[in-house]
């Protein structure tokens, strides 16, 4: 068995200090912090410290938050909470799977926005009064930033801040948005919703009570996803500028966007001539572990929709992450191996 010695990935390590307030947290809040008890009031302890976190590093009110269980999950309770009777739903040709989804069984009008070659949301300005948008901050396969969010306040705006996490800011105008824990090295398996005006959010699954989200998630998780993000620290740009001046100075290799504003730790290219599962193949045989296709598709190695959209060739995708223990050396090592698998399979 081959050990993997150069890891990117979109999946990497649960920070250190999460992994050990996990264990810990298991041993100290596993009561529900909603009844009354002795191990209640500590779950309920721990919860709000938790949560008071939370709301600090992400710069959102603390009243504004609801924990999900299930980041897909997410993704619907954050902009069908915002549908009114057959209101126009909008997004874009980027957005993720999850997104299209909605968009297919919503029984409202339904547009849907181009980008251009660099992955900027076009015609943002003009979305009809009265609509729900769902608007990605950053992209999780080419790490496009949107920038000059300048959005109308007629609209009702979804954030997908998922890919981002604490390293950039929302826009002025927002409704929900909503935040993985794995953005920021916590666990997988929970979101973080945030609702910026109550009394225009509705949730959309049957109810008898009043509220906003199921409640149903695991407390030493968001334990964990607290401490995580509060030891966060957001990559170097610098590491992403050399990774893109390495591996595009390849034979027949192209970066997606490569001038476009974006995340320092995500990048996507095409290698000409090959198709991604082979070079993934290769690579991995080699010690080093790279994704390939859609980042949001059940099958991974499915042609990516994002690149497609932009005016990419889907056929030789290779999408890398960059993690915070990735060196140069990891890069340059990536570098010469890419090279030898190119000119490999190339023949």
């Amino acid at each position: 068995m081959v050990r993997v010695t150069r890891n990117f990935t979109s999946e990497g390590q649960l920070h250190p200090a999460a992994r050990q307030a996990l264990l810990a947290a298991f041993d100290q809040g596993w009561a529900d912090p909603k009844k009354i008890s002795q191990s209640a009031s500590r779950a309920a302890i721990l919860r709000n410290q938790a949560l008071e976190n939370i709301a600090d590093k992400l710069a959102i009110p603390v009243s504004s938050i609801e924990v999900v269980g299930e980041p897909a999950l997410g993704h619907f309770l954050s902009i069908a909470g915002l549908f009114r009777e057959n209101s126009p739903f909008v997004y874009s040709a980027t957005d993720k799977g999850k997104i299209r989804a909605i968009a297919r069984s919503h029984s409202g009008e339904v547009s849907e926005l181009s980008v251009d070659r660099t992955g900027g949301i076009q015609n943002l300005a003009g979305i009809a009064p009265g609509s729900v948008l769902s608007l990605q901050l950053a992209n999780g396969e080419t790490g496009v930033i949107q920038q000059h969010l300048d959005l109308p306040t007629s609209i009702r705006v979804a954030i997908d801040a998922t890919a981002s996490g604490s390293r950039l800011p929302l826009p002025p105008h927002w409704n929900t948005a909503l935040f993985d824990s794995l953005s920021w090295n916590g666990p997988a398996g929970l979101a973080i919703m945030a609702i910026n005006n109550r009394s225009e959010f509705s949730y959309p699954l049957p109810h008898i009570a009043p509220i906003s989200a199921p409640g149903s998630y695991s407390l030493p998780l968001l334990i964990a996803s607290s401490i995580a993000l509060e030891n966060f620290k957001s990559e170097d740009p610098a590491l992403r500028a050399f990774a893109l001046s390495a591996l595009s100075s390849l034979e027949g290799v192209e970066v997606a966007a490569p001038q476009a504003p974006a995340l320092p730790h995500l990048f996507s290219l095409i290698a000409q001539g090959v198709a991604g599962e082979p070079v993934i193949r290769e690579l991995a045989a080699l010690g080093i572990d790279v994704d390939s296709g859609s980042a949001c598709s059940p099958e991974d190695l499915q042609p990516s929709h994002v690149l497609a959209a932009m005016g990419y060739e889907t056929k030789g995708h290779l999408r890398f992450t960059l993690h915070a223990e990735t060196t140069e050396e990891d890069i340059s090592e990536l570098a010469s191996a890419l090279k030898a698998v190119l000119q490999k399979l190339r023949g």
